[in-house]
């Protein structure tokens, strides 16, 4: 069952659906979405039987940007053979943990480890991560994000 859920406006990085063609020529497939670990943020993937989610990033919302200014990058991770196998990541458990505001919007993507291929990103706030009832997942979606469970995350 899905339920809507409102998301902090001036995100503006497109999310795109599984099997479409993504801006510089990268095919999007499989998701992105994010989970409660404890009240904590927790990135979850899957990336339909395509190469194995090597790494995850963070960037945060469009807030006080000029047009040309990129998403600023809050961080990047390699993941492990555990992280890989598991499909789950827990940013704070990291060496080096993102420093998240609470109000603050955010986009986290999961990125495979070949060139073609990318997972669509997720947008959130930690607002949103707390709000999750156990088995909820957000899931990112070409039309914004939501709330589903682990079975629509891997609808492929």
């Amino acid at each position: 069952m899905r339920r809507a859920t409102t998301l902090v406006t001036g995100l503006t990085v497109g999310m795109l659906a599984a099997g479409c063609i993504a801006p510089g020529g990268f095919e999007t497939v499989g998701r992105t979405g994010v989970v409660s670990v404890e009240g904590d943020l927790g990135v979850v993937w899957d990336s339909c039987g395509e190469d194995a989610v090597t790494s995850v990033v963070v960037h945060a919302d469009r807030e006080g940007l000029a047009d040309d200014e990129e998403n600023p990058e809050v961080g990047r991770w390699d993941l492990g053979e555990r992280n890989r196998e598991e499909q789950v990541f827990v940013p704070s458990a990291a060496e080096d943990p993102p420093q998240l505001e609470p109000g603050r919007g955010y986009i986290v993507q999961a990125h495979p480890e070949g060139d073609v291929e990318n997972l669509p990103g997720v947008n959130f706030t930690l607002e949103d991560v707390a709000g999750l009832e156990p088995g909820e997942v957000l899931i990112g979606a070409e039309d914004g994000s939501f709330v589903g469970t682990w079975e629509d995350l891997a609808d492929c």
